[in-house]
Formats: structure tokens, sequence, C-alpha cells
């Protein structure tokens, strides 16, 4: 298979601190690379280097693409007065292309990711929106190798998910840099991990996300070995040197002078490994009352709007309930009902006598911003007590990756992940049998959403838990409560609720204000869908009818002897043709539900 691109020894520093060194890294066509790391290793800079925005130290960037790389960063500037059209038609390369090509390729891309009405301006939209329209940006291109850095930033649920089938369905090669493990799980078939847990700075491995982290721990392990074999040899050495008489020749000499290689070859594998090994745990008070909170018939609603109504749901040590629903439907609102921080309009809140809560807001407004960190890590103090141990606070901040020449920084400097991990440092020295974690997973990098996840899991008392992350909502939640359809209701799964929600979309011409009865499983299309399908071939045959005859007004070359007017051809060209596109797509995924829908109730009337 062809390389599009290959990193020859690349060597590269920030400072005085080295991010790789040495790496090599080949990317073929239709790969799915998905690169991950602790936050600050380099993964923004890996991805800059191959685009060709930065310039290695040492080694060499070999690119084989015809039509080339793109990048497509963390954050996206565009011209708020544009609208989406304008902005992929202004990224397009100057060529000798008709105008015409080049709205229609544009209208193309916007239709793949979701776009309707491309004259809508860039100010109205939300951020899973704009990240939208930078993805669009990068399909009009067609590019030989797309980077991607954080793609799912901002994107909802249904985003996410979006996504993951583009990827999964592109005709080109990418390489992304993502925290989001289920996201990695459903899309990528190599892992590069850049860490200084490894002698060469990084690891590779090709196949899923799960088998990765498996392998991966393997060879964390053979590495422990290897310096625990080194420092008894370290030892030994370092023994005899101390018993020998100094030499300066021969066979003496050779043994002092590997004794010193081996004490500096044991200081940078220990350093390697001095990533955060001490145990973080929430700490428990110890409650063994078996109902600790307990919602009676409660509602609540903002500006006139129901959020919920007459919800009734106990929560019980041991358990951790994942709150599941779009943003804006009520999430964080009803934590905080659990919580007693708000009251409810209606029914009642019981809590366990003299319950201990700790809240973990998303916003972070626990915490003063004109404070260094230092201060908050050892609250005024150079020692902090936990789990009855007293622990210098430079110590202290290491367990949550902090570094010393770090403490002096005011809070208000710190990077969100930062910022999360200093209010965690802050909640796990205090006492608490109920956990209300509010978004905690934004912008952590992988090794501290999974000592996260071990700090949930170990914890006695009962979690409530908000998170984007679906790969923790799986591993640690044992109920969950999903906002779907107006209501609150209890499933058993993420994949359950998502499932259910894309089904109320479908339906979303029905009264949403009538409370349904529990839906049975759906044996057939919906009433709209099929109606929609029925009527689907001859609304196609309209729009290639509409098609072909704009096509005739742009072939005509009288149509283009007037700028505006060639301008106006070749924009209704654009909508004509991306209209078609758009109805093939939704008549594919109409018949592809109706053949799945067909083939579950032939699986049951088998089972029956």
């Amino acid at each position: 298979m062809t390389a599009l691109i290959s990193l020859d020894r690349i060597s590269i520093q920030m400072g005085a601190r080295p991010l790789f060194n040495e790496l090599k890294l080949t990317i073929p066509e239709r790969a799915r690379i998905g690169i991950v790391g602790p936050n600050g290793c380099g993964k923004s800079t890996l991805l800059k280097i191959l685009a060709q925005q930065i310039i290695p130290d040492s080694g060499r960037v070999l690119s084989e693409s015809n039509r080339g790389v793109y990048y497509l960063p963390q954050v996206e500037n565009f011209n708020a007065s544009q609208t989406v059209l304008e902005v992929v038609l202004s990224s397009q390369p100057q060529n000798d292309f008709p105008v015409h090509e080049k709205e229609v390729n544009a209208a193309k891309a916007l239709s793949r990711a979701g776009f309707s009405d491309f004259s809508q301006p860039v100010r109205e939209l939300s951020g899973g929106w704009r990240k939208r329209l930078s993805i669009a940006t990068a399909l009009s291109l067609e590019p030989d190798l797309l980077l991607l850095d954080e793609p799912t930033n901002h994107l909802d649920f249904e985003g996410i998910s979006w996504l993951e089938r583009l990827l999964k369905n592109a005709p080109f090669a990418w390489a992304l840099v993502s925290h989001d493990r289920y996201f990695l799980e459903q899309t990528v078939n190599r892992i590069l991990e850049i860490s200084k847990v490894y002698p060469s700075g990084y690891y590779e491995y090709e196949g899923s996300y799960l088998d990765f982290k498996s392998k991966r721990q393997a060879q964390l392990e053979q590495e422990a070995k290897r310096t625990a074999s080194l420092a008894n040899k370290t030892r030994r050495e370092l023994e005899w040197a101390a018993r020998s008489p100094s030499a300066r020749t021969g066979k003496a000499a050779y043994r002092m002078k590997e004794a010193l290689r081996l004490k500096q070859e044991l200081a940078q594998a220990k350093l390697r490994q001095e990533t955060s090994q001490d145990a973080i745990e929430f700490q428990s008070a110890g409650r063994n009352t078996r109902e600790l909170a307990q919602l009676i018939k409660c509602s609540f609603s903002y500006d006139e709007k129901p959020l919920f109504e007459a919800l009734s749901f106990t929560l019980i040590n041991g358990m951790c309930l994942g709150v599941l629903g779009k943003n804006g439907e009520g999430k964080s609102t009803l934590l905080k009902v659990f919580g007693g921080e708000l009251s409810s309009a209606t029914g009642k809140v019981k809590h366990a006598s003299g319950l201990k809560i700790v809240y973990f807001d998303q916003l972070r407004e626990s915490l003063d911003a004109y404070k260094t960190l230092g201060e908050l890590l050892g609250d005024g103090s150079d020692h902090v007590i936990y789990q009855d141990k007293s622990i210098h606070v430079i110590g202290w901040g290491k367990r949550f990756g902090f570094e010393a020449e770090e403490h002096m920084k005011l809070l208000s400097a710190l990077s969100g992940g930062e910022q999360a991990r200093a209010l965690l440092s802050i909640l796990v020295r205090q006492e608490a049998d109920l956990l209300l974690l509010d978004e905690p997973t934004n912008d952590l990098d992988i090794s501290m959403l999974e000592a996260l996840e071990t700090m949930i899991l170990d914890f006695p008392g009962a979690v409530i838990l908000i998170t984007h992350d679906r790969f923790m909502l799986e591993e640690v939640c044992t109920h969950f409560l999903g906002f779907s359809g107006g209501e609150v209701s209890e499933f058993a799964s993420y994949t359950q609720w998502y499932e259910q929600s894309i089904q109320d979309v479908e339906e979303q011409s029905l009264t949403t204000s009538r409370k349904e009865k529990p839906k049975s499983p759906l044996t057939k299309l919906s009433y709209n869908d099929q109606r929609e399908y029925n009527k689907m071939e001859s609304k196609i045959e309209k729009a290639e009818a509409q098609l072909a005859l704009i096509e005739k007004e742009v072939a005509d070359p009288s149509s283009h002897i007037d700028p505006e007017k060639s301008k106006a051809v070749s924009a209704k060209h654009a909508e004509a043709k991306a209209n078609v596109d758009k109805l093939y797509a939704r008549w594919e995924e109409l018949e592809s539900r109706k053949h799945s829908l067909q083939n579950k109730h032939s699986l049951q009337n088998k089972g029956n």
C-alpha cells in the first residue's frame, strides 16, 4: 500500500523539554490512526509536523500526496459574517475549475455534514455546528490525508455518531487526536501513544483501542520488570564499586564506568515511570444507611417549560446513576434537585440524616480565580493530610499531573483540564456519602479519565454522573435516567437511551404533550417514515428532472455572459445537485432501516 507521508527519525523539543525522539511513522492510503497521550505530550505538535506547519529539530518528513494534507485544528477561525456556503467556497484552491463545479462540490460537502440551509450565517451556528462546518470545509477539498485535532469537541452525542459514520466510510486516509475512547474504539484501527513512559517516547499498535489498551498494559508490566532487574544489577555494581579501591585501568575501571552508566539508565527509567502511581480515592464517610436520597413525585420547570414531571427515584449505597440527555434538557438541574441545591416545584426530596455531599460543578465556580495552584493544593500549607498521612504539596500536586514549577500559576491561567484536576485535588480530601459529578471529564486526558473511573468504581457510597464520555458511562454506571421525548425514564444502558432518543426524533411530529405508554420494540417503519419512503422515488424523479433543466441552463453560454446571472445559475445548480444527493442518502437510510427492522421481526418470530 502506497505511503502518503512518512516521518523518518523525527525529534523535537519545546524549550528544554523533549517531546519525542527519533519518531518513525508511516501513514498509508486509507489509514485510520488514533493519536493518544497525556496533555502536553506533543500530540497536536505531531499533527502540525505531518501538515508541515512545524519543522522538527531533526529528521525528515517525506510526502507522496498529490491532493495534499489538510489539518483541522481544535479551534475554528471563520468569518462570522459569511454564510456556510461562502466559508466552504472561500477555502477552495485558486484554479481553473468552473465556479459552478466548485459550488456543487461545496454544496455536496455541506449536505454530508448535515446542513440544509446553505445561506445560514456562521454567527448563528452553535459550537457543534461550527465543528461540522470545519469538517465540511475539509471534505470539499477531497484531501489524501485529513488530520483532525480533538474533532469531537463541542459535538453532542448525535454529532459524534455522525462523525463516526463519516470517518468509517471515508475514501481518504486520516489521523486524529482524541481522548474519547468510545469514539476511538468505533473508528480507528491503529493507535500511536506519545508518552514518556516508553524509552523511545512513543508506542505504536495495530488494532482497536481496546486491543491496544490490553497490549499496552502488558508492555508497561514488561517495562516495570526490566526496571526492577536494572535496579538489582545497578545495586550490585554500586556495592562492588563501594568496596573496591579506585581503579583507572583494566577490568576494574570498566566495571566502575559501567556502574555509573547503569545508575544513569536506572534514573531515566524511574523518571519515565514517575506518573501518578499513588492511588487516589474519594473519601467515604463510612455510612451504612442503604437509602441515601429519594425523589418523590418531583417536578421542575424552567421558563414555563417542564423539564421533568412527577419523577420518583431512590439512590442507594453502591449505586452509580448516569444522567443522559441533550444539552439544555435539564441534566444539571436534576442533579441539583437531588443534592438539595434547587427545590422542586412539586413533590419531595428526602435525604438520609446528616448526608455528606461532594459536588463537582462543570463551571468550576468553587475555584478562586485569584489563588495560585500551590495555594489551592496545600490550602496555604506546604503539606496536606490525606488518608491520615501527611504529604508534601509538591508530591500531592504530582498525583494530579502538576509539576512543582506550575504551583505559582493563577487558577485563572490554568487550562480547562488543569482546572478539572485542581478541583478533584480538593474534592478527594472531603468525606462524602454522595458524589454529584457534573461533567468532570471535560478536558481530561485518557490517563486521568481512567484514574477517575477507578475512583468512582471504588467509592462505596452513591454517585450521580453527568458526562459526554460514553466509555465512562458504560464502564461505571449501574443505573441510567435519561431525558427522552419530554420525559425522564430509566434505561438499561447509554445505547438503549440513544436508540430511544433517535426514535423520538423520528416521531417528533406526534403531540409531545401526550404521555405515551411504554413503546414496544419497533418491527416496521413508523407511520411517518413509511409515508416518506413511499413518496421518495417520485421525489427523486422530480428533483432529478429539475436538476436536468438547470444543467441545461448551466451549459448554455448565454447564462454566463452576465457575472451576476452566472453566479445565480451556479448557486441554483449547486443546491439542486445537493438536494438530489440528500434525497438519495435519505432513501438509502430508510431502505436500510426497513430491512433491519424486518430482519429483527423475523428473528423475534423465530424466537417465539
